[in-house]
């Protein structure tokens, strides 16, 4: 409950208040916080106005961000995990908002987690690629141009397998799109590490990413992606040289994207050294270094 949340600030005393979540919590906590002077900040990393449509509630995205300006407007400062989403902020009145990009961790995600033995599980016969999906399997992921491409591909292709490593409330209906795709359900730790790191191309159509966490991972474990020209997808994979960058909910460009990194093997291994290498400079160190470096603009104790 809200009132108990608010008696555990009460108790803990902070120096700045970070919440993350535009809700009721959020609305309360800057209430407490203007009573009592200390700064607050926030994270925008939910595209909520987008997903509305996904759900037929697109009539309601004048309201939800009217309501997102009126809260983040009064908070000291809006951080987002990327350059596009700090533009769109600022595009609809956030003025105080600012990039605070996300990080990848390295140990985690690598391409020493490659599996000769999975491959050869996954890859029968002719086959010789992985394609390779890992999120939430929920609508506004864009799941509907993920099958489309699927069937693309399966229709004009024999040379690779689809593997999607997620689960969600879309899954039920989602999985009879993609007849013949593997479905591994949700993965974690070291069983996700092998499954990035032993695949050739990340396919993630979703244009509601704020920063694309799974691109960053994908990357960092020595995959090429193939991602919406959308959000924040757009600003980690450069076009050309670290990956493909496609028009938003068209399959067809998807598809054509994937075919020329599955018939252009030299290519696909020019962009996956470059990729690694952008990878790597996105750290969880640099990440809270400057989160570090935004509080003390207020003058707060570390």
């Amino acid at each position: 409950p809200t009132g108990f949340r608010i008696f555990a600030i009460k108790k803990f005393k902070p120096d700045i208040i970070h919440v993350h979540s535009p809700d009721t919590i959020a609305w309360a906590a800057l209430k407490y916080a203007k009573k009592r002077h200390i700064p607050i900040i926030a994270t925008h990393h939910t595209e909520f106005g987008k997903y509305l449509a996904y759900y037929h509630l697109g009539f309601l995205k004048k309201p939800v961000w009217f309501i997102l300006k009126k809260l983040y407007n009064k908070m000291n400062l809006v951080t987002t995990p990327s350059p596009v989403i700090t533009k769109e902020l600022i595009d609809h009145g956030i003025d105080n908002a600012q990039t605070l990009e996300w990080g990848v961790d390295s140990n985690l995600f690598n391409p020493c987690f490659r599996s000769d033995t999975l491959r050869k599980k996954f890859l029968p016969g002719e086959k010789r690629n992985i394609i390779l999906y890992v999120s939430r399997l929920t609508w506004e992921k864009d799941l509907k141009t993920l099958a489309e491409t699927y069937q693309l591909l399966k229709k004009h292709r024999r040379d690779f397998v689809m593997i999607v490593a997620g689960d969600g409330p879309a899954r039920i209906k989602f999985e009879p799109m993609m007849p013949e795709a593997t479905f591994l359900g949700y993965i974690k730790g070291k069983e996700l590490s092998e499954m990035y790191a032993s695949s050739d191309i990340f396919l993630f159509p979703s244009s509601t990413e704020t920063f694309g966490n799974v691109t960053a991972e994908a990357m960092s474990s020595g995959l090429v992606p193939v991602v919406a020209d959308a959000g924040g997808s757009k600003s980690l994979v450069e076009q050309g040289k670290t990956g493909f960058l496609a028009q938003p909910k068209n399959a067809d460009d998807f598809y054509k994207k994937v075919c020329l990194l599955l018939d252009n093997p030299e290519l696909r291994e020019q962009m996956r050294n470059t990729g690694l290498s952008f990878a790597k400079n996105l750290t969880w160190d640099k990440t809270f270094e400057k989160l570090l470096q935004i509080y003390n603009q207020f003058n707060v104790k570390k």
